[in-house]
């Protein structure tokens, strides 16, 4: 890298886009793409950084105060940060310009424009070269290559599609302790049954068309992560798995704890979803069982937990994963960062209130429970009226089990009660309301609400039904931000050479319209001079 370089440009041909502190200089020829609904990610990613930080800091204060060696030095609190696809560097800027304690960015990419730009965005925004260092290389390679070096303590993964080719690089790359930040945009793969071949090639495991498919999706990624790491000997710690809009963010932790690893079977499993009425099972790889004294065995898991047809209504199963069954967040974790962005000023992050929102509800999710049912998918299986969800969720409160919504979906329950519990619930429901006389004899719906009641159901308002976000009224959930808001079109470059010949090209395709078109001209208007002098003409001749 040139500490001398200095980037030349003309600031009246960008256009300024402002965006938390840092501004950047966005070509008009669209030379690196913005997307301005991505804006929520930066936040997210900006607070997560933060909290990782100070968690980090304190750790190695802890130990650094416990240690008798007298020889041994206080902990720095910088740290550094590889942002392997920047693009414009937009992301890298806020992160120099918003996070205290960073040593230094690497900002990578591929592209000789994206990095000119890089160094563009920093000069403009008054950042030095050796806090953010723009640098030219394909992003694994570069992640490989510290492997016998001093790795990074943040590495983000914001790509165009799938991380999948990048999440082992990032894993060489980045240090004990250290922070990995994927995104991944292919949610055409990861949450629908499109492509299931694909998705099992990229993550490792089959998505699902059901109503959880993207707490799914997002299990789908931490598991490819995960594995990706046992190889390696390290483990990850899922901090928080967050469903956004068009594509997943997540913020995992990096151990080397080899022993973690041997916990991950127990962890991973697949899932049984019935294409009718929703109902699911899990199935996990792995069981833990005490051992002698404070010795754990790890031992296969019992199988199966699902037959080929379902319980309830005696429909196909259709199997997902292999997936991550485990927490999707450290509470912890997600707890601080909310306390410390509801504190933040308002100016400080422009999707503040999305933020808050996003945080507490997935703060309200039960941890221990994999997956979740849509409240309107069990009703339409029973062609019933859909219940509010205050009174379902009341129902499973006052039976005795613990019940919350998820961030990934509205309109859904994620609790710990038995399926026949969850559908005694809805068969309350249609007892006291009626049922739908459209039911045919020995159909589904006919099959699950001829079952019996065995749970003592009672529809009494409980304390709890209500979460606590949806009570002081936070954005819970985002509607569309703007009209065609999806991800925008791949950035590519094209060679100098080609460019020229493009743009001789164009010219010369305008200049062959504008002399057709003087062309067209000449020979209307003498077309209608002769049919002008035609009709002055004598009537005998």
């Amino acid at each position: 890298m040139n500490d001398e370089y200095t980037p030349t440009y003309a600031v009246d041909d960008y256009e300024q886009i402002t965006e938390g502190r840092a501004t950047i200089l966005f070509p008009r020829n669209n030379e690196v793409f913005y997307n301005p609904v991505q804006q929520f990610n930066r936040d997210m990613s900006i607070a997560a950084i933060k909290t990782w930080r100070d968690i980090t800091a304190e750790a190695k204060l802890a130990r650094y105060n416990r240690s008798t060696n007298p020889a041994k030095s206080k902990p720095s609190p910088k740290f550094t940060i590889l942002e392997a696809l920047a693009a414009s560097g937009l992301r890298s800027v806020r992160y120099a310009k918003e996070i205290e304690d960073i040593d230094y960015i690497l900002t990578n990419d591929l592209l000789a424009d994206a990095v000119e730009s890089i160094r563009r965005n920093a000069h403009f925004n008054g950042i030095s070269q050796q806090l953010v260092r723009a640098n030219q290389g394909d992003a694994i390679s570069v992640m490989y290559a510290q492997r016998d070096k001093k790795r990074f303590s943040v590495v983000d993964l914001d790509p165009y599609g799938t991380a999948a080719p990048f999440i082992d690089g990032a894993l060489h790359a980045v240090e004990n302790g250290g922070l990995i930040c994927v995104t991944c945009t292919d949610l055409a793969i990861l949450a629908s049954n499109n492509h299931p071949e694909t998705c099992f090639a990229k993550y490792g495991g089959n998505p699902l068309k059901a109503e959880f498919c993207h707490e799914l999706a997002l299990r789908l990624v931490v598991h490819s992560i995960q594995q990706a790491a046992n190889r390696q000997r390290r483990y990850i710690e899922p901090l928080m798995s967050c469903s956004i809009d068009f594509y997943v963010r997540i913020f995992v932790r990096v151990h080397d704890r080899p022993l973690m690893v041997k916990t991950v079977a127990s962890q991973t499993g697949v899932v049984y979803h019935c294409r009718h009425c929703g109902s699911f099972a899990t199935q996990p790889f792995g069981a833990i069982v005490p051992g002698k004294g404070d010795n754990t065995k790890f031992r296969i898991a019992t199988a199966p937990t699902a037959d080929s047809l379902c319980a309830n209504c005696g429909s196909t199963q259709d199997i997902g994963g292999p997936c991550w069954i485990g927490p999707l967040h450290n509470t912890d974790f997600v707890q601080r960062m909310y306390d410390t962005v509801s504190k933040t000023d308002k100016t400080v992050y422009g999707t503040q209130p999305r933020m808050q929102g996003m945080l507490k509800v997935i703060l309200e999710e039960l941890q221990d429970v994999p997956f979740h049912y849509n409240l309107a998918t069990l009703s339409s299986a029973v062609r019933t009226a859909c219940p509010p969800l205050i009174k379902i969720n009341s129902a499973l409160l006052n039976a005795g089990y613990r019940v919350s919504g998820v961030h990934t979906r509205t309109g859904s329950i994620k609790t710990d009660a038995p399926m026949h519990v969850v559908w005694d619930a809805i068969r309350a429901h249609v007892k006291e309301i009626g049922r739908s006389p459209h039911i045919a004899e020995g159909s589904p719906a006919d099959r699950i609400l001829s079952a019996e009641i065995t749970t003592d159901i009672s529809f009494a308002l409980h304390d709890d039904a209500e979460p606590e976000s949806r009570r002081i009224k936070l954005v819970r959930f985002q509607m569309n931000p703007e009209k065609f808001w999806g991800p925008k079109a791949r950035h590519t470059e094209a060679p100098k050479a080609k460019q020229d010949s493009t743009k001789r090209k164009q010219q010369n395709q305008s200049t062959q319209a504008i002399a057709a078109a003087d062309d067209a001209l000449t020979v209307a208007e003498g077309v209608e001079a002769v049919d002008l002098d035609a009709k002055k003409k004598p009537k005998t001749e």
